[in-house]
């Protein structure tokens, strides 16, 4: 009896009309995830050609036929092949596009940390105070400097 039931379900979920208003906003989701074939420059949302036109109605179309989002992609990915998507599937070399910032980000930090660590170890040392206090040499110095600069008046 359960069988019968989620079959009766499925059967009147996909018999059912179509929100309209979610099927426009699955296609703008849709639309910006295709890039527009005729320059391969911007996605199919933002693009103003007739090939880009032509994309927007064509998903819709296949929207109210109940297509799914991945049918539709893919369907685009079988004729033009992963260049047609905005953003590449994780594999092959597309991998290295997820992966490469951050191994850029761990290797930059670990070099800031390894030069402050460097800077830090050979930056001159504050005088200790045994260090500071005058030595007989510089306060004979310094009275040696001030009878000079008392003569030059």
């Amino acid at each position: 009896m359960g069988i019968l039931t989620s079959l009766f379900i499925a059967l009147l979920l996909t018999a059912a009309p179509q929100d309209p208003q979610a099927l426009e906003q699955e296609a703008k989701q849709i639309e910006t995830m295709l890039i527009a074939p005729c320059c391969w420059s911007q996605q199919v949302s933002l693009h103003q050609s007739p090939a880009a036109d032509e994309i927007k109605a064509n998903i819709r179309r296949l929207l109210a036929q109940n297509k799914t989002r991945q049918q539709i992609l893919d369907a685009y990915v079988s004729e033009y092949g992963d260049r047609i998507l905005a953003e590449p599937p994780a594999r092959g070399f597309s991998a290295a596009l997820y992966v490469l910032p951050w191994v850029f980000l761990a290797g930059s930090v670990g070099l800031v940390v390894t030069v402050v660590r460097r800077l830090r170890a050979h930056a001159p040392r504050a005088p200790s105070a045994a260090q500071r206090t005058p030595s007989a040499e510089s306060e004979a110095e310094a009275d040696r400097l001030d009878e000079e600069l008392r003569n030059l008046d």
